[in-house]
């Protein structure tokens, strides 16, 4: 009770800020179109930047040893796609695009929920961030979770719209972010691997 309290309190108090922007801007935030638009805005703040005011999320693991699997150590697990946005902290305008999380299979034999490794990156992806630290907190916390890998590489793609809509006005170019843990670090022949892999994963996709 008393959370959700705080976070009415966060919204009206975020809605007043949005409202005397408009103002200042030339704009009339009573008139129809503007009427709900502060409390639109404070609560998509709000939700793009949850990451800020929540607890990590646990990567649940599954130990493949215990399934009579004795070949899983030093596989390469690749999860790739998953779709996210942020919010640029220089500018508060969207960073829109896709990440890819590899890791190597430790002594261990355990392997990551896979919906456990998209919830991480939206964790660090909903607050107000740049995409260059994005993929090294993605990296830094599979590295260092319970799934004990012997590597990590994480590969950011995404457009920016504070380059997008303002500034250069750029259609066209995206970042392209890269963070390596583990045996990716010094291993070329490991990233290049992995790059190969998404490289044919989209001339092979069924979706």
């Amino acid at each position: 009770m008393e959370e959700t309290l705080n976070q009415e309190k966060m919204v009206e108090e975020i809605a007043k800020r949005i409202r005397e922007i408009l103002e200042i801007l030339g704009e009339n935030p009573d008139r129809e179109g503007l009427k709900e638009t502060p409390l639109r805005v404070a609560r998509a703040l709000l939700e793009m930047t949850s990451g800020l005011r929540t607890p990590q999320p646990q990567i649940k693991t599954f130990n493949l040893s215990e399934d009579g699997i004795s070949e899983v150590e030093d596989q390469i697990i690749l999860v790739k796609n998953i779709g996210f946005s942020s919010l640029c902290e220089h500018h508060l305008l969207p960073i829109i695009g896709k990440v890819h999380v590899a890791y190597i299979v430790g002594q261990e034999r355990k392997v990551a929920g896979f919906s456990k490794i998209i919830r991480i990156v939206n964790y660090y992806a909903s607050r107000p961030q740049i995409q260059e630290r994005l993929v090294q907190q993605i990296a830094d916390a599979i590295m260092n979770s319970d799934i004990h890998p012997k590597g990590v590489m994480v590969i950011g793609d995404a457009l920016h719209m504070c380059a997008y809509v303002r500034g250069v006005k750029d259609r066209e170019a995206s970042l392209l972010s890269v963070a390596t843990r583990g045996l990716f670090k010094n291993n070329v022949s490991l990233r290049n691997y992995v790059f190969r892999l998404l490289e044919t994963s989209k001339k092979t996709s069924l979706l």
